[in-house]
């Protein structure tokens, strides 16, 4: 089954070739109403070609075009304008609800497609500034899955660099005795953890300071670093406590967020394998050394700004994330045959990755047709337009985050299910809303909102349909589009090409501009008509379905967003 645009677009062609014109034709949805479903404004380009009025091209277009979905054809300036037939939208559109999943995927080539996003330190809590990076990752990952595509979500830990030293380095300054850092020591060390998730949130934020503070404390933080990525079994065995718990305690916030990774790789994964990187370059005389550094040139003839060289290893000898981002991608080529790597990072990480990029397949460490994408983002920011922070200015914790818009919420409803949906809806709608690399001002108060573009208001949305037919019942009859809204189908039948469209484009902001004309259209329909009330039996079969259309679509864009729906409110 085609979707509308293509069955069209085909026409349109077919009916070109014939008027004499060797293009290919295109149909979208009409902008204006009034003009009609569907519009082709290829004319104008036929016109620069052939030389000739666009409005005789449409012309001639139109007197071969011929389809069973078109009910008339008009011209406006070169527009070719086209209304659908009722008869042929009251058979089309019931299949292409029940056959919307294999329309995309036969509209998109399938890839197998790594996203990497999270991103999160180990020993540090999340904030607000992984908040994007995991909606945004999840929301892609999920629509990269839908279309086709064999694809795995990575949090690609930042586990193996000097904050691991550092926090250790604390723990050591605080606790001395303990076993893993008796040089001698031969024994089994402790099952338990010796710091909770409670010390950590702590434990780095002291060790920072000190670091800053003591050049000393500096030093002996990058020596444990560089002491744990060369296979010091204390530090080790530590580092793997300090894994457990953080990771553990990542899941639960990332849970609540709805967002679900395929893979818990980190940096520390690649350690058997950077040397072997490391090697290559050394080896074939690729890398050299800049003040102990250990570095690689990547600029080209063609570089119209300086992009300085890719550093393998730093001075003290110590591998940094530029290193393991690299034997990543290497593993994700030859362990996991990908075909694409998707990299939802900060905007301000852009230079990093080019140079990731570059590195790779200059020196030919991946194949040439492997995708390399930078997928980066803006900041959340407060009403200040500075990055968003806590009452006193400190960087917020994301589960703080997470409470201060459930408060704001807590104004619409006293029911913890409710309140709970309302709020992560408001958050996750509220940033995959905006386009990805865009900042925005993240305001609790105004995306808590049930009325305007928000995730509440979506929520409402589709409780409402829902409520709609648990009151009507189970009813028989045959789907009749011309008893419908024809704007409400037109935007149901347009869900593929978005979803298509967000694919392309890596941009979830798409789809939440369609689930918010949805939302729109199926309102409006709602104040105007009454389907529980509706006496024509024929009438109210046909909203019946049309509402339960789009509480299937509603559904979908749901699951592509990662915010869970409610079944009542």
């Amino acid at each position: 089954m085609q979707t509308i645009s293509n069955i069209l677009s085909q026409a349109l062609t077919i009916a070109s070739k014939q008027a004499g014109y060797n293009e290919t034709l295109t149909a979208t949805p009409c902008a204006i109403e009034s003009m009609g479903d569907y519009q082709c404004v290829d004319a104008m380009k036929l016109a620069k070609i052939y030389h000739k009025k666009p409005f005789e091209i449409a012309s001639e277009i139109i007197s071969f075009l011929q389809n069973k979905a078109i009910k008339s054809a008009s011209i406006t300036g070169g527009y070719i304008n086209i209304v659908l037939d009722d008869k042929f939208l009251s058979d089309y559109v019931p299949k292409y609800i029940e056959e919307v999943d294999n329309i995309v995927k036969k509209n998109v080539e399938s890839k197998k497609i790594i996203v990497d996003y999270g991103g999160a330190n180990v020993a540090k809590p999340l904030h607000v500034g992984h908040l994007r990076s995991a909606n945004i990752g999840e929301s892609i990952k999920r629509i990269c899955k839908y279309v086709g595509c064999d694809t795995l979500g990575d949090v690609h830990l930042g586990d193996w660099g000097l904050q691991m030293g550092m926090v250790i380095s604390e723990i050591k300054r605080l606790h001395p005795d303990l076993p893993y850092f008796a040089e001698n020591y031969t024994g089994e060390y402790p099952k338990q953890s010796p710091v909770t998730i409670k010390d950590l949130e702590t434990l780095y934020p002291q060790a920072s300071k000190r670091a800053k503070e003591n050049e000393d404390y500096m030093k002996e933080a990058k020596q444990i670093t560089y002491d744990l990525q060369h296979g010091h079994r204390g530090y080790f065995a530590l580092w793997k406590h300090i894994l457990d718990v953080s990771v553990a305690d990542l899941k639960k916030n990332y849970n609540q967020l709805n967002v679900h990774f395929d893979l818990w790789l980190g940096e520390s994964d690649t350690r058997g394998s950077y040397d072997d990187v490391i090697n290559f370059f050394v080896k074939n005389n690729y890398a050299y050394e800049s003040e102990g550094a250990l570095i690689v040139d990547i600029k080209e003839d063609t570089d119209t700004k300086e992009i300085p060289p890719f550093m393998l290893k730093k001075s003290d000898g110590s591998v940094l994330y530029s290193t393991t981002d690299l034997a990543t991608l290497i593993d994700r080529y030859k362990k996991y045959n990908a075909q694409k790597v998707i990299y939802v990072v900060d905007n301000r990480q852009e230079l990093h990755f080019v140079s990731l990029f570059r590195v790779a397949k200059k020196y030919h460490l991946v194949p040439e047709s492997m995708e390399l994408t930078f997928a980066g983002f803006g900041t959340m920011n407060g009403k200040d337009g500075k990055p968003y922070k806590t009452r006193d200015g400190g960087v917020m914790k994301l589960e703080d985050l997470i409470n201060e818009v459930k408060s704001s919420a807590s104004q619409k409803s006293t029911d913890n299910d409710v309140l709970d949906a309302v709020a992560i809806s408001a958050l996750k709608f509220a940033d995959l809303s905006i386009l990805r690399t865009k900042d925005y001002v993240f305001d609790p108060d105004k995306f808590c909102s049930f009325e305007g573009k928000t995730g509440p208001y979506l929520l409402y949305t589709l409780t409402r349909a829902k409520s709609i037919i648990r009151k009507v019942g189970t009813i028989d009859g045959a789907f009749d589009a011309s008893l419908c809204d024809k704007k409400l189908l037109l935007t149901l039948i347009n869900f593929c090409n978005m979803v298509i469209e967000s694919y392309k484009q890596l941009s979830p902001n798409i789809l939440c501009d369609y689930a918010y004309t949805l939302a729109n259209d199926f309102n409006s329909f709602y104040t105007k008509t009454s389907i529980i009330g509706e006496k024509n039996l024929n009438k109210k079969y046909s909203m019946y379905k049309q509402t339960i259309f789009v509480i299937n679509i509603l559904q979908k864009i749901f699951d592509l967003l990662a915010i869970k729906p409610l079944e009542k409110m």
